[in-house]
C-alpha cells in the first residue's frame, strides 16, 4: 500500500503542472493554429497573442506560443510586432532558459530561426545568445575570392564607356546624364573616376541652393553642452545592444533632440538616422542620413542602413548606389540578401 499511496502522491503532484494552462488558454492555442494552417494569418495572430496571456506563469508553453505568434506577424508583415515578439522570447529565455529547453517540434524551431534570420539584423540577433546560430558564418578567403569578379563588373563598363570617349562629343554626354542622378543621391563620393567629372557640373547650384537659404544652416556651429554630449552616449549605448522597442524609441528621442539643435553634429545625425532605422522610420532616417552627410564605406552598417532608409521611403536610386557601397564590406546574411534583391534585383 505505501508504494500506491507514494506513486499517488507523484501524480497529484505532477496533475497541476500539467494542468496550470488553463483550458480556455489552450483552445485558443489550438484554434491559432488551426487558423494559420489555412492561412488565416489575421485570426492566427489574435487567438495566438490571447493565447500567450494565459501562459505567462508556464514560460516553456509561453516560448511555443510566441514562437507560433511571431511567424503569425511574420505572414501579415507586421515587422514591429514580429520584432516585439522576439524581444519577449528573448526575455524570457534570459530568466528561464524557457526558449532553448522549450519542446518546439522541429518545423516551429526551424522556421522561426529562419524567419528570424530574414527579419533581424546581424547585430540583434548577436545580442541574444540563443539566437546566435541563425546568423550566417562569415564568408572565408575562397567565398569572398569568388564574389570579387562581379564587383569589377562595374570597372568593366566603364572602360567600354571610356573607348568611345576618342570619338568627342556623342557618347560620353549620355554617360554623364546617367551618373548625374546617382551623385547627388548619395553625396559626392558616390562612384570612383567617373563620378567626379558628373559632380562638378552640380557642385555650383548646390552651393547657390545653400546661400539662398541661410536659415537651414547656421552661420556659426554651436557647440554640444555637457547634457547634449550625455544624450548622444546614452543613444549610443542603447543602439549598440539588443534592446526593446520601447527603449530604441528613447534611444531615437535622444539623439533626435540633439540633432534637430545642431544640424551641423555629423555624429548626431547618423545616430538619429540609426535610431529611426531600428523602429522602421524610414522617411526621418532617410531625413537625418540625408542631413548628416554620407557615413562612408568604413561604416558599412549605417550606409546599409541609409540603402533600406532611401529605398522604403521611395528613393531608389540612392538606395541602389548606397547599397553597393556597403555590400563590399557588409556581412552577409539572409535579411540583408532580401534587401538586396529588393533594390538591386539580385
Amino acid at each position: 500500500m505505501k508504494p500506491n499511496r507514494l506513486l499517488l502522491l507523484l501524480l497529484l503532484a505532477a496533475w497541476p503542472a500539467r494542468a496550470a494552462v488553463d483550458p480556455f488558454y489552450q483552445t485558443l492555442l489550438r484554434e491559432g493554429e488551426h487558423a494559420y494552417d489555412r492561412k488565416d494569418y489575421q485570426a492566427a495572430a489574435h487567438d495566438l497573442r490571447l493565447a500567450c496571456f494565459g501562459m505567462l506563469d508556464e514560460p516553456r508553453q509561453l516560448a511555443d506560443c510566441l514562437a507560433r505568434l511571431a511567424l503569425a506577424q511574420d505572414r501579415l508583415n507586421d515587422v514591429e510586432a514580429f520584432r516585439d515578439t522576439f524581444q519577449r522570447l528573448v526575455e524570457i529565455e534570459e530568466r528561464f532558459k524557457a526558449y532553448s529547453q522549450a519542446e518546439l517540434t522541429p518545423e516551429l524551431r526551424a522556421g522561426l530561426e529562419q524567419r528570424l534570420a530574414a527579419r533581424l539584423p546581424a547585430a540583434t540577433l548577436a545580442g541574444a545568445p540563443a539566437f546566435r546560430s541563425t546568423i550566417p558564418a562569415k564568408p572565408g578567403p575562397a567565398a569572398i575570392a569568388k564574389a570579387e569578379p562581379p564587383k569589377k563588373e562595374p570597372a568593366k563598363r566603364e572602360s567600354v564607356k571610356k573607348e568611345p570617349a576618342g570619338k568627342e562629343a556623342e557618347k560620353p554626354a549620355p554617360s554623364r546624364a546617367a551618373g548625374q542622378p546617382v551623385a547627388p543621391a548619395n553625396g559626392s563620393a558616390a562612384a570612383p573616376g567617373p563620378a567626379t567629372p558628373a559632380t562638378a557640373a552640380p557642385t555650383p547650384p548646390a552651393t547657390n541652393s545653400a546661400s539662398a537659404s541661410p536659415p537651414a544652416e547656421p552661420p556659426a556651429p554651436k557647440p554640444l553642452t555637457d547634457a547634449e554630449r550625455g544624450k548622444l552616449e546614452q543613444a549610443r549605448r542603447i543602439l549598440a545592444e539588443q534592446r526593446s522597442t520601447r527603449e530604441l524609441r528613447q534611444a531615437y528621442q535622444l539623439a533626435r533632440e540633439v540633432a534637430d539643435v545642431h544640424p551641423e553634429a555629423k555624429e548626431a545625425q547618423h545616430l538619429a538616422a540609426e535610431g529611426a532605422y531600428r523602429i522602421s522610420r524610414w522617411s526621418d532616417a532617410a531625413t537625418y542620413f540625408r542631413r548628416g552627410g554620407d557615413p562612408g564605406e568604413g561604416e558599412p552598417e549605417r550606409l546599409f542602413y541609409m540603402a533600406v532608409a532611401l529605398y522604403e521611403s521611395g528613393d531608389r536610386t540612392g538606395a541602389a548606389a548606397a547599397l553597393k557601397r556597403s555590400l563590399a564590406n557588409l556581412q552577409r546574411t539572409p535579411y540583408v540578401d532580401a534587401y538586396a534583391k529588393k533594390i538591386l534585383g539580385q
